[in-house]
């Protein structure tokens, strides 16, 4: 088991795991699936962060910010989808 948090031993050697350690490693049967995935998770918790005014949460309350992911993760997929059946129109037209 590795631990994956970062802790003052780390700070104190500049040691950032969450971007030196994976919690999958390479030769994991798993990690070929998984990996590709990383990008858009990380793409898309940039876009959350990057609609926090001063890095601040929206709404107070644990509930309430819990609300707004849900939110904000509906639109993203419903753009998704939407640019997605976009682009799958041409197809239907020519069939």
């Amino acid at each position: 088991t590795v631990r994956l948090h970062g802790n003052d031993h780390d700070t104190a050697r500049k040691l950032n795991r969450t971007e030196n350690l994976r919690p999958i490693p390479p030769t994991d049967p798993d990690f070929k699936r998984l990996y590709p995935r990383r990008n858009d998770a990380e793409s898309i918790n940039r876009d959350l962060d990057d609609t926090l005014y001063l890095r601040r949460a929206h709404s107070v309350g644990h509930a309430r910010q819990h609300l707004n992911l849900i939110g904000y993760a509906l639109v993203v997929n419903g753009v998704t989808v939407h640019r997605y059946s976009r682009h799958r129109a041409p197809d239907r037209l020519a069939a």
